[in-house]
């Protein structure tokens, strides 16, 4: 049958769980055609979908033969994609890491080089590279790199030298929505990836679109390798919600504030026993997160600190000393990425009891003051702000629900009884934070399967993600979630988003309020953040997160402009803690922030938008034309499918 040449029969009638959007088969289209020269840059704005077009075009490789998939990204979004595979694709992944290998390496060696087996192997940055150097035998037959702007530095990192030497003769997709972030030669980092004869070496590009701004050839050459839409362009045919910011402000009581500046005198001291100095820089992020979080979440942190002064005091060496330690982690349901945090060798305190017990009397100090605080300020703010989101949905004839994010499992336990202490229902408050052992997720769990017996197909842990959505939807009107624990979820249904505690890294904003403000919602989505009046630095962090990086308000949330600023989410992360561990003044608080508000500034620039410009090798008429156009394409094709389906076949005898 005709219908079967045509290109919407593989995209329309394969086992996906999705129904492409027009400018998603224009993207697959002309990726699957790149795939012929070595790939394509898929560079979409963010919000549009450009995992559904790399796991259209993965499909597409398998179903053309590939056997060997390797999948690299930054590490938080693993198991996102794992899920993502397994519910939109029906496919099955593995994530691979250095603690997966250390027990079944010879095994997967096996799978690995097994010609006929099918594998799609998940990893992190950091250890992609080991991961292909440990295994230098296995042919890949195609690469996804997701957060792509990562390696555009090609010739200033490590890691992007390292994956652009062992990734050379495999076709691949990168994915980002900042391609060009500081300077034209962030192209020239990611398009090398692609294919680096495209321009050839760096002296001869900067010598012709940097020096010269030859701006028309250089679009001419982006246009087989490099495929973006703006959300404008889609405006026809994908309605997009608003988002809408609030704040509710909220002063810290005597114990609080002592607490508080307990805490930050402690993290701030240059030589500290109870953290151990392999990790230090990132022990104090946790920490500095924790203080922003609950003051229970810090009692139970500072009771493994404690531990660990105790085993030196009796004369353990530093590196013995780690029993109980990681527990810390449990405590923040968050993968963080380590890089860029200095590793120092611990030193042997043997003779430094006197220093230790001096230290052992703060921590006890601390522990002793949290709790005394019954009941955190916060938690008064976090009802205020439920009243406002669900008094916006009656007023507007929405379904009440709100989504409650926290960066602490233990602070998610508190909020949660303090809720119900406030007149909320069993019913009423669901918690969830990835962990599928509790009690009440394993009722919900089970009930689910009865319900849904027969009709689903998917690996246990997106059944469990279903089972929680679908509970939150019927049933209760509020989800308390971990960031980890959000992964997946699609909350389209829900408007309310509330930050109980606000993380540092913009894009881990984004894509909490990404569960709910996506393709999908018909509702604006009100955004609710509790901010300290009284700490001018938490202030300042919220002004630049609002304000520089729109993250809180709009139709389209974080702009690209906007994220193209940072370096990463993490280096911002990082210069915000340098800020608090470094700053005591307002006055020094404020001229660091001025300092980092100056340099996001000077990233938005006239000459950085005209340089982004490069990246729209089509009018926005044009492009707005061929989608349209596709659209058409698309609605004739389902016709057909429609009219053939009716007719009756002939008998074949």
């Amino acid at each position: 049958m005709e219908l079967e040449k045509s290109p919407f029969h593989f995209l329309l009638t394969n086992e996906s769980h999705i129904d492409p959007n027009p400018h998603q088969v224009n993207a697959f289209c002309a990726a699957i055609d790149a795939m012929k020269t070595g790939g394509m840059v898929l560079a979409d704005e963010v919000g549009l979908g450009k995992t559904i077009e790399a796991g259209l075009v993965l499909r597409y490789m398998l179903e053309s033969g590939a056997k060997k998939i390797l999948i690299v990204l930054p590490a938080p979004l693993r198991k996102q994609w794992e899920l993502e595979l397994d519910d939109k694709f029906d496919l099955k992944s593995v994530i691979l890491d250095r603690l997966t290998l250390e027990h079944d390496a010879k095994d997967w060696h096996e799978k690995l080089t097994d010609k006929q087996s099918i594998q799609i192997v998940i990893t992190s940055y950091d250890y992609s590279s080991k991961l292909m150097k440990r295994f230098p035998d296995v042919k890949w037959d195609f690469l996804i790199i997701d957060e792509a702007h990562n390696l555009r530095n090609l010739n200033g990192t490590k890691r992007a030298k390292r994956l652009y030497k062992l990734t050379v003769g495999i076709p691949k997709i990168l994915l980002t929505a900042t391609p060009l972030q500081n300077s034209l030669m962030d192209l020239y980092g990611l398009i090398s990836f692609i294919d680096p004869k495209i321009f050839g070496s760096e002296q001869v590009f900067r010598q012709r679109y940097m020096k010269n701004e030859n701006y028309d050839d250089l679009k001419r050459k982006l246009a087989p390798v490099l495929y973006r839409t703006l959300r404008k362009d889609v405006a026809n045919y994908m309605y997009f919600a608003k988002r809408i910011c609030k704040t509710v402000d909220f002063e810290l009581s005597q114990d609080e504030i002592e607490l508080y500046e307990r805490v930050n005198r402690f993290l701030k001291k240059e030589n500290l026993y109870s953290i151990p100095a392999s990790n230090r820089g990132l022990v104090i992020l946790v920490i500095r997160k924790l203080m922003a979080s609950s003051s229970f979440a810090l009692v139970e942190t500072f009771e493994v600190l404690k531990k660990r002064l105790e085993k030196l005091h009796e004369g353990t060496k530093s590196a013995d000393a780690q029993e109980g330690f990681d527990l810390f982690w449990s405590f923040v349901e968050d993968e963080i990425d380590e890089s860029g945090f200095e590793e120092v060798e611990d030193e042997d305190t043997a003779a430094q009891k006197a220093c230790i017990q001096n230290e052992m009397d703060e921590v006890n100090a601390i522990i002793d003051v949290a709790k005394r605080i019954k009941t955190n300020s916060k938690v008064t703010a976090l009802k205020q702000a439920l009243k406002i989101g669900f008094s916006y949905q009656r007023a507007h004839g929405i379904a009440q629900k709100a989504v409650v994010f926290t960066e602490s499992k233990r602070t998610q336990k508190y909020i949660a009884t303090e809720l119900r202490r406030s007149g909320y229902g069993k019913e009423d408050i669901l918690q969830f934070n990835g962990d599928f052992d509790d009690a009440l997720t394993q009722e919900i769990y089970q009930a689910w399967q009865v319900k849904n017996s027969g009709n689903t197909n998917y690996g246990r842990s997106v059944e469990y993600k279903h089972a929680i959505v679908d509970y939150f939807k019927e049933n209760a009107k509020i989800l308390i979630s971990t960031d980890a624990g959000s992964e997946g979820l699609n909350l389209q249904f829900c408007n309310t988003v509330i930050n109980y505690d606000l993380p540092w890294n913009p894009m881990k904003i984004e894509q909490r309020i990404g569960r709910c403000h996506r393709y999908g919602q018909q509702n604006d989505v009100v955004a609710i953040n509790l901010l300290n009046t009284q700490n001018e630095a938490d202030r300042r962090v919220y002004e630049i997160l609002s304000r520089k990086f729109e993250l809180f308000e709009g139709m389209f949330g974080a702009s690209d402009i906007a994220l193209g600023a940072l370096e990463s989410g993490t280096s911002f992360e990082k210069r915000v803690l340098d800020i608090y561990q470094h700053c005591n003044t307002t006055a020094e608080f404020n001229k660091a922030f001025d300092k980092l508000d100056k340099k996001l500034n000077a990233k938005r620039d006239k000459k950085a938008r005209k340089l982004r410009d490069i990246l729209i090798t089509e009018s926005s008429g044009a492009k707005k034309q061929a989608l349209e156009g596709t659209k058409k394409d698309i609605d004739r094709y389902l016709r057909e499918v429609d009219y053939w389906g009716k007719v009756p076949q002939p008998e074949v005898f």
